[in-house]
């Protein structure tokens, strides 16, 4: 269950509450929204200023009464300029397209309330449902919004939410690809996420972000290898971000034998840091990256990866939005393997 502080700043506003808040009646609120005639100007400047105060947006008049879909559906990412994301939205967005769906993509930069303007979208009918490409809110804030529309999850998860969930097993990826660098020989390793927190537990995580770190450690303690703390690095996301890291590891010569990094974006940076600086790659600094980019493969030295299946995940996440639009019963939980594509860089 919920708590009621949970979901303190969810409850969307209504009519009623425009209506209150312009100290006009209901009717008359209506009036303005309708474009009917016969309101003053004033009357319609203190509704639309209500309105906008309140974040109220107004179900269009027509579905309203006949109860249509709008045909319309939301996706949110964090930056559509990482490739995964823009092939995850390609796949999504050609399949929808198919069935007659237009699609709104909304970037959050990471941001809860960039995705919370996706989810509110869901109040008023703009839209039908959201597919979130990564979670940016906690679980109540985002299944409170389910009673408004459908909601998908894709690529990012988690456990608590009772939704449709198209994910890949990232704690299998991670094992094996860890598992891969000690047996080359790998043995201090440090480890490079986007995420600004990491959940550390012994086994499968509820989330993406925790479900990689603990596939990591699993392959460390099987081999009985230890990991230092200090080797942890949060907030590295794009390609400078890697370089930045790689030119601080070298700089305070702290330089570890491999580096697992959370996309091939990070892992070009790092090795362009090691091409300036003459580290070789992979004899002193063994580099691996995740989502099997095309840039992974026409590198310098071609990067060893861990592919995720975005082709069939995106197609299966529109599958599982279709699904739901048409019955709320059918919760579809899809979960994908990864493989490992070794190359150069290891």
């Amino acid at each position: 269950m919920f708590s009621k502080n949970c979901l303190e700043g969810v409850k969307m506003p209504t009519i009623s509450d425009v209506a209150r808040k312009a100290g006009l009646s209901v009717s008359t609120v209506s009036r303005v929204i309708n474009k009917k005639p016969h309101v003053s100007q004033q009357k319609e400047t203190l509704v639309k200023a209500a309105m906008k105060e309140l974040g109220y947006k107004p179900m269009p008049a027509a579905r309203q009464l006949r109860g249509t879909k709008a045909k319309n559906l939301a996706v949110t990412v964090p930056r559509i300029t990482n490739p995964f994301f823009a092939d995850l939205i390609n796949v999504i967005e050609r399949t929808l397209d198919s069935k007659g769906y237009t699609i709104i993509l909304i970037q959050t930069f990471g941001r809860k309330d960039k995705e919370l303007d996706a989810l509110k979208l869901l109040t008023n009918q703009t839209i039908d449902g959201v597919i979130l490409c990564s979670i940016e809110n906690d679980a109540p804030v985002i299944q409170e919004y389910s009673k408004y529309g459908s909601i998908v999850l894709v690529n990012e998860y988690l456990g608590e939410l009772d939704l449709p969930t198209i994910r890949a097993n990232q704690y299998q990826g991670f094992k094996e690809a860890t598992g891969f660098l000690i047996q080359r020989g790998y043995k201090n390793i440090a480890y490079a996420t986007g995420h600004k927190n990491i959940i550390v537990t012994k086994k499968e995580g509820t989330n993406l972000n925790s479900n990689r770190f603990s596939g990591f450690q699993a392959a460390l303690r099987e081999a009985k290898m230890s990991f230092d703390p200090k080797m942890l690095f949060t907030h590295v996301q794009t390609r400078d971000a890697g370089l930045k890291l790689f030119n601080k590891l070298f700089k305070e010569n702290k330089m570890p034998d491999a580096i697992i990094s959370g996309s091939d974006e990070v892992a070009v940076g790092i090795m362009e840091g090691a091409k300036e600086v003459g580290v070789e790659v992979p004899k002193r600094l063994g580099v691996l990256g995740i989502d099997d980019q095309s840039l992974s493969r026409d590198l310098f030295i071609p990067l060893t990866t861990v592919r995720q299946p975005v082709e069939e995940m995106g197609a299966a996440a529109a599958k599982a939005m279709l699904q739901h639009l048409e019955d709320k019963d059918v919760v579809e939980n899809k979960v994908f393997n990864l493989d490992l594509v070794v190359r150069e860089s290891v």
